[in-house]
């Protein structure tokens, strides 16, 4: 029988007071945290799309530019076994768009 992780959701938070005219003004990608694997799915496709996880100490654990669409993404971020570095944040960048969230390990 096989075991399964609980995906928990990032909450990512963004600047709403900014005039968004180009690029894509409501599509707010969602991300789930699955032990190691963090998916970012979105109703509509983005490109081009910065993807920043940081560790607990602000250190770049992941960075790469993604297509996020609404079949998801999925990267893998290996933790440390020894438990010293774990993922806490995300940010994405798109758009002249900057969204951040805090995974809840």
């Amino acid at each position: 029988m096989p075991i399964f992780a609980n995906k928990t959701e990032v909450y990512l938070s963004y600047d709403h007071s900014q005039d968004y005219t180009k690029g894509h003004p409501h599509a707010i990608p969602t991300v789930t945290s699955d032990d190691d694997d963090v998916t970012i799915k979105c109703d509509s496709t983005l490109y081009n799309v910065d993807v920043v996880i940081k560790d607990q100490y602000g250190n770049v654990m992941h960075h790469s530019i993604q297509v996020i669409g609404p079949d998801g993404t999925t990267i893998y971020i290996p933790e440390d076994t020894n438990g010293e570095r774990e993922k806490t944040t995300i940010e994405l960048y798109y758009d002249r768009k900057h969204l951040s969230g805090y995974f809840d390990e």
